[in-house]
């Protein structure tokens, strides 16, 4: 069974005993991988069988994992309003926020940059450069993959991916199901495409030890997973000192410090190796479906200022920053309706391609795999139900199948395209 991160878990399920799920809503993660394992390429046979899930307050532990396998097979399908509507779910019982409004203060005291410029050019001044992103977020991949080539012209060689688990993957040079959890989602894909074409060495270095659970503490276990994790990422510097390494983790592993007694993979990793990473922090400053759920910064910011890409706010003291990290990426709002995201062209590296002509009907689903990976595992290039959204595929040069199938899933109609 395929990993998902603990991590909604660990913030909306603090003092429930998380050892045994035995309610429906409690194994949805495993219910929907149970059901992609027999049909992979069907992304909408997850979400049916979650739907039929019955989810409610009175299983508190049920209805969190329930939000978090929605949101993110919702992700995998493309749809990123239901993915914002699933994920800001977590928060309806904790009432609205008031008074956040827009910190005017903050676009007074900085100047903002394009992010991905700002972070390549800085990462040359170090050797290990840690990124995180938000498990439901396809941007964030999309981001990465846009930096991909500046990080290898910096003299960057390895990208440690943490939800990897495929061993052949660097012979294989493309991704399937079988390589990982949250690289079913399609950009999670082109971005391991994108870094095998470059000839980056990937990496995999998520624990697969068992916690021996020799303490109460309830970040023991934690802490535990981090640990191997620095463990395994400083197997590269044991035989290669000077190897340059990219590190894409979930969520808080790169924080170089903690609150509690939950010390992170980032802490473990300078401890081990000696080496400082350059941390940068891309969960925080994001769009939530509720407006009022918006930091305060990224309110400011893309109220006032009406960003378009990716920045980093800048002032005398260097790049600002969360907690823990040396830099944080503010984002755009991608939501917009009757458009797919814009983060779907990846910068302008993917072109549009207009389905218009098929006239397709509401309710299809259209997939586009490339056409030289072997049917039956793939993940695709970009794909999206048909519904209010205009009627477009974003993907690179080359050769695809397009194939459209019906709310099922079962195939329609095939046909391939090529991409110039």
């Amino acid at each position: 069974m395929r990993r998902f991160s603990a991590i909604y878990i660990l913030l909306f399920a603090i003092g429930v005993n998380t050892l045994i799920a035995q309610t429906p809503a409690q194994n949805s993660s495993e219910t929907a991988g149970i059901i992609t394992s027999k049909e992979p390429e069907n992304y909408l046979a997850p979400i049916k069988a979650l739907s039929n899930i019955k989810a409610d307050a009175s299983d508190f532990l049920g209805l969190s994992n329930w939000r978090q396998a929605m949101m993110t097979y919702y992700s995998y399908l493309g749809d990123y309003q239901q993915t914002l509507v699933y994920s800001g779910a977590a928060f309806h019982d904790r009432g609205l926020p008031t008074g956040a409004g827009y910190d005017t203060a903050f676009i007074k005291r900085h100047k903002f940059v394009d992010a991905a410029d700002y972070l390549t050019t800085h990462a040359t001044l170090h050797q290990v450069v840690m990124i995180n992103e938000a498990h439901h977020l396809p941007y964030h991949r999309a981001f990465v993959l846009l930096m991909l080539k500046k990080f290898y012209n910096a003299g960057y060689r390895y990208l440690a991916i943490e939800t990897l688990d495929d061993t052949l993957i660097n012979q294989k040079q493309y991704p399937d199901y079988t390589t990982g959890t949250y690289t079913s989602e399609p950009i999670f894909g082109e971005m391991i495409r994108e870094a095998l074409r470059l000839h980056f060495k990937l990496v995999a270095y998520e624990s697969t030890e068992k916690c021996d659970n020799k303490s109460k503490d309830p970040n023991y276990c934690s802490r535990f997973r981090d640990s191997v994790m620095a463990r395994n990422l400083n197997k590269i510097f044991i035989t290669e000192p000077k190897a340059r390494l990219l590190v894409y983790a979930g969520y808080d592993h790169i924080h170089e410090g903690s609150e509690n007694s939950w010390k992170k993979m980032a802490q473990f990793f300078t401890e081990l190796t000696g080496i400082n990473p350059f941390t940068i922090e891309t969960t925080r400053q994001v769009e939530h479906l509720d407006p009022q759920r918006n930091p305060k910064e990224f309110a400011a910011v893309n109220n006032l200022t009406h960003i378009n890409r990716p920045v980093i706010a800048l002032n005398d003291s260097g790049a600002w920053h969360t907690q823990f990290v040396d830099a944080t990426v503010i984002f755009p709002q991608y939501l917009v309706k009757g458009k797919r995201p814009v983060y779907n062209s990846i910068g302008g590296m993917r072109k549009l391609y207009s389905l218009d002509s098929l006239h397709l009907k509401p309710g299809q689903f259209v997939q586009a795999f490339y056409g030289n990976e072997k049917p039956g595992k793939r993940i695709p290039a970009d794909q999206f139900i048909v519904g209010d959204d205009e009627y477009v595929l974003y993907l690179f040069k080359g050769q695809y199948s397009l194939e459209i199938k019906d709310g099922n899933g079962v195939l329609l109609e095939k046909k391939t395209i090529e991409i110039k």
